[in-house]
């Protein structure tokens, strides 16, 4: 789901949740799109694409991390020796 459809989604609930509003018309739907898109803007929020990128960026830094802390033991393990 787009940004968009997210913006447009949510003021359409607002709008059948208010009778007001559905009775004012399109330009206070369009008020209250605004606002939204304002809150969500606030946010900072990721997108599914850029979520799922950093998941993958974690996932290598984790492997990563267990690859040195072998590599640190076995230094380690040689060491004593």
């Amino acid at each position: 789901m787009t940004k968009r459809s997210i913006i447009d989604e949510l003021s359409e609930q607002i709008s059948r949740v208010l009778p007001q509003v559905s009775a004012a018309g399109e330009e206070v739907r369009e008020t209250v799109r605004g606002a939204v898109k304002q809150s969500l803007a606030k946010m900072d929020l990721l997108t599914r694409e850029e979520f799922d990128a950093q998941t993958r960026a974690l996932k290598r830094a984790e492997e990563r991390i267990e690859e040195l802390e072998a590599a640190v033991k076995a230094l380690e393990e040689h060491l004593k020796r």
